[in-house]
């Protein structure tokens, strides 16, 4: 939830943000309908150990493991 002012300010900054239109040539539509396509097909097989993790973590080790990742940490099912 916002102040008052603060929402005041977010409006000013993103009306004050001048973006230009994006425009995509046909090949690079394709292209892209290609690859999200491909990505739709291919699921990735989870890793066991990540998914064991998952299952037995405690939100109090997320947190940890999340912020030691953050700063470079390996996942701590690797």
């Amino acid at each position: 939830m916002t102040t008052p002012i603060l929402g005041k300010r977010l409006v000013a900054l993103e009306a004050a943000h001048i973006k230009p239109p994006v425009r995509f040539s046909p090949e690079d539509l394709q292209e892209a309908v290609r690859r999200y396509e491909a990505s739709l097909c291919a699921p990735e097989e989870p890793d066991p150990r990540a998914v064991a993790y998952w299952r037995t973590a405690t939100v109090h080790q997320l947190g940890g493991d999340y912020d030691a990742m953050l700063k470079g940490a390996p996942a701590p099912w690797e």
